[in-house]
C-alpha cells in the first residue's frame, strides 16, 4: 500500500492525532502553567526555568571603563575629586583657579609657609571668596590659635572672617575668635545682637538669656560702661514689659512704651507702675524725649488741653509764656504741623 493509500484509510484517521481540537483556551493554559507534579515546588514552570538557567559572568572591566571605575570609587569614598590634583601645583596657580572660579584643591599646599603665602596672596589680590576660601582651609588643616594670630596680623582677611561668622550666624565661633584677640567687648555686643535678632517676640526667654549674657560678659572688666548700661537699661525694661503683661508691648523700644502710657495711662499717678512719670524715672528718659513723645500722642489726639498745660504756664505777672525742654524753633514747627486750630497756633506764638 503507498503511503498516501495509508494514511487516508479511515482506521488510520482514527488512530491519528487531530491538531484541529488542540488549540486551547487561555484558561487552560494557565492551568497548566499553575498544575502542580510530584516533587516540584510551590514555584511557576516559568520561574524555575529562569532560576535554573545560568547566566555567564563578565568582568567589570567590559563593561566599565578603568577610568569611570576609579571615579565612581572616588565618590563613594566621600573624598574630594580634586585631591588628584598636582602635588607640585604653585601658590600663583591655586589663586589664579580661586580667582576664575574653578575647582582647585588646596591639600597640595602642606607646609606653613605655602599657607601663608596662599593667605597673603588672596589678601593681596582682595578677592572675598578667595580669602574666605584660604582661611577655612587654614583652620580646617591648622592649629586655630595659630589661624588667629595670621588674622591679627592681616585685618582685611580678619574683617572678611568675621563677616563671613556674622552671615552664617556661628556666634560661638565668632565670639571665641573676638575674645582669643583680646575684643571682648566686640564679642558681647555680637552676642547681645544675636540674641535681640532671633529670640522673637518671648519676653521670658529673651530676659533670661540677656541676664547670662550680662553676668558672663558685660559685667567683666575691660568692657565698655556705656554698653554695659544700655544691656542693663534694656534688661529692666523686659522686666518692666513682662510685669506690665501687655502683648502689644513685647518688644518695643522705651519711647514706643511711653507713648502707650502716655496714651492709656496718662492721668494714673507717679507711683504707679505704667504711669509715663514711672516708667520715665525707671528708664532715665531725658526730659526732651519726654516732652517730644507727649506733644506728638496728645497732639495727635487733638487733646489740646493737655498740651497747653504741659507747655505753657502764667509767670507772676500773670502773662502766658511757653516752656518746654524743647528748642523753641523745633516746638513751634511741629506744632504748626499738628495745630489745625488757628487761634491756638497764634496763642503759642503770642
Amino acid at each position: 500500500m503507498d503511503d498516501d493509500d495509508y494514511w487516508n484509510t479511515s482506521e488510520t484517521k482514527s488512530k491519528a492525532f487531530s491538531f484541529d481540537d488542540d488549540v486551547l483556551s487561555p484558561q487552560e493554559i494557565l492551568a497548566i502553567g499553575q498544575k502542580s507534579y510530584p516533587g516540584q515546588k510551590d514555584e511557576s514552570v516559568f520561574s524555575s526555568t529562569i532560576s535554573n538557567a545560568k547566566t555567564p559572568l563578565l568582568p567589570l572591566s567590559s563593561l566599565v571603563s578603568p577610568k569611570v571605575l576609579d571615579l565612581i570609587l572616588l565618590a563613594q569614598s566621600g573624598r574630594d575629586p580634586n585631591e588628584r590634583a598636582d602635588p607640585d601645583q604653585t601658590v600663583a596657580v591655586t589663586l589664579k583657579r580661586l580667582v576664575l572660579g574653578r575647582s582647585v584643591s588646596l591639600r597640595c599646599h602642606r607646609s606653613l609657609k605655602s599657607k601663608t603665602e596662599l593667605l597673603d596672596g588672596a589678601v593681596a589680590i582682595g578677592d572675598g571668596n578667595a580669602i574666605i576660601t584660604v582661611v577655612l582651609f587654614l583652620i580646617q588643616s591648622l592649629n586655630k590659635k595659630l589661624v588667629y594670630e595670621l588674622l591679627s596680623a592681616r585685618p582685611l582677611a580678619l574683617n572678611h572672617y568675621i563677616s563671613f561668622l556674622q552671615s552664617e550666624g556661628k556666634v560661638s565661633e565668632l565670639a571665641d575668635l573676638l575674645i582669643m584677640l583680646g575684643r571682648s567687648p566686640d564679642a558681647a555686643m555680637y552676642q547681645f545682637q544675636h540674641i535681640i535678632k532671633t529670640q522673637g517676640n518671648g519676653v521670658d526667654g529673651l530676659l533670661r538669656k540677656l541676664n547670662n549674657l550680662l553676668s558672663n560678659h558685660f559685667n567683666q572688666p575691660g568692657v565698655d560702661a556705656h554698653q554695659a548700661k544700655m544691656v542693663t537699661d534694656y534688661v529692666k525694661l523686659l522686666e518692666w514689659q513682662k510685669c506690665a503683661n501687655k502683648a502689644e508691648l513685647n518688644n518695643r523700644s522705651t519711647l514706643q512704651c511711653l507713648s502707650y502710657c502716655c496714651e492709656q495711662h496718662w492721668h494714673e499717678g507717679a507711683g504707679n507702675m505704667m504711669s509715663p512719670l514711672t516708667l520715665c524715672q525707671r528708664q532715665q528718659v531725658p526730659p526732651v524725649q519726654y516732652d517730644w513723645v507727649v506733644l506728638n500722642v496728645h497732639g495727635n489726639s487733638n487733646k489740646w488741653d493737655i498740651v497747653e498745660s504741659m507747655f505753657t504756664k502764667k509767670d507772676w505777672l500773670g502773662r502766658t509764656t511757653v516752656s518746654s525742654n524743647i528748642p523753641m524753633e523745633t516746638l513751634l514747627a511741629r506744632l504748626s504741623k499738628l495745630i489745625t486750630n488757628k487761634q491756638m497756633l497764634a496763642k503759642c506764638l503770642n
